[in-house]
């Protein structure tokens, strides 16, 4: 990450100044004290980042979750409707209540005919009940869906959010390296200078790992039909980009449109440009005759330029420094290409 590029340089090469050893070991025991202090403000961001992460990846599978629900219960309300109308059938073939009431009067007795009046009782009962609680479970079922959507769509957390919370955790870290940087070679390798490069190295590759842990838990959304017809098309004018990576980029940013709202850093729209990168690629892909970054199909085109025009298409090397000049961020070009990878596995993704 970029935050482990900073700390690399925490221990610079540099020629052995000609403090004393007094000098030496009070300028570490300063040096670790700034950095013992700063370090709460870090776990703090640190606990920050990981929670934006967590949302980040969360909300998809709750929205996912919703939606098989209201799936599951939709396809069982049609079994019930299907098991009611064979029981029917297996009354009569046609002719609905007329049929029904010929059963009764053709009967050759009235013990037979009070028989059949029972049992199309029972069969009309039971197939209506079968029928209302299905309805009633499909309807919850869709309460629940959409009471979940609002939700997720109340809290969304983007792109944007992660990264101002990844940036001020990676400030925070290289703020406090900065520290034992100006420490000359006598005092960087005391043992209390040490200590705490060794500290800040810690609480970056903790940062790394959280990444990993909550990437692992996203999974890619179902993508909007219109907005996947965008997808699909802009990839098309960049030979060798998956329309599965403009997806998963769209999901990433604002959730294919679902929060295009103006980020702390300025960027713009659903696919979230800051408006100089947007003008400096913009694409017309509606074909109005004009360019707007809150255009779904003018955004969508626009990324599909700039990933191209930083290497995608060019082969998967290529494809993540691509990515990652779409947000700096190492997190970001996994979690994206998760997604994407999920996308193209899905049996719907050619």
């Amino acid at each position: 990450m970029v935050i482990a590029g900073l700390l690399l340089a925490i221990v610079p090469v540099r020629p052995a100044g000609a403090d004393t050893a007094a000098g030496a070991r009070a300028a570490a025991h300063q040096a670790a004290t700034e950095v013992a202090a700063v370090q709460p403000q870090v776990q703090r961001a640190l606990r920050d980042y990981e929670r934006s992460l967590s949302d980040l990846s969360g909300r998809v599978s709750r929205t996912i979750s919703a939606h098989q629900d209201l799936d599951v219960a939709a396809r069982r309300a049609a079994a019930e409707q299907r098991s009611t109308g064979r029981r029917i059938r297996t009354l009569y073939m046609a002719g609905g209540s007329t049929a029904l009431l010929a059963s009764v009067l053709t009967a050759p007795d009235a013990s037979d005919a009070l028989q059949r009046v029972a049992y199309v009782q029972r069969l009309v009962a039971t197939g209506s009940r079968d029928s209302t609680d299905a309805a009633a479970v499909a309807q919850l079922a869709v309460e629940r869906a959409a009471t979940l959507q609002a939700a997720t769509e109340r809290s969304v957390v983007t792109a944007g959010e992660v990264t101002r919370r990844y940036e001020r955790l990676a400030a925070l870290l290289a703020a406090a390296g900065q520290r034992l940087t100006r420490l000359t070679t006598r005092a960087r390798h005391l043992a209390e200078a040490e200590a705490a490069a060794a500290a800040l190295r810690a609480l970056s590759a903790a940062a790394s790992r959280s990444a990993a842990e909550r990437i692992a838990t996203a999974h890619a959304s179902a993508v909007p039909p219109d907005f996947r017809a965008l997808y699909v098309g802009a990839a098309k004018t960049c030979r060798g980009l998956s329309w599965t990576v403009l997806a998963a980029v769209g999901q990433v940013e604002s959730g294919h449109g679902r929060s295009p709202a103006t980020s702390y850093a300025g960027a713009q729209g659903p696919m979230q440009f800051l408006p100089s990168t947007f003008a400096a690629y913009a694409v017309d892909g509606d074909g109005d005759g004009a360019t707007d970054i809150q255009d779904p199909a003018d955004a969508i085109f626009t990324a599909a330029h700039y990933l191209c025009a930083n290497g995608a298409g060019r082969g998967q090397a290529s494809l993540y420094q691509a990515i990652w000049h779409y947000n700096h961020a190492d997190w970001y070009v996994q979690l994206v290409l998760k997604l994407a990878g999920e996308l193209a596995a899905a049996p719907a993704a050619s």
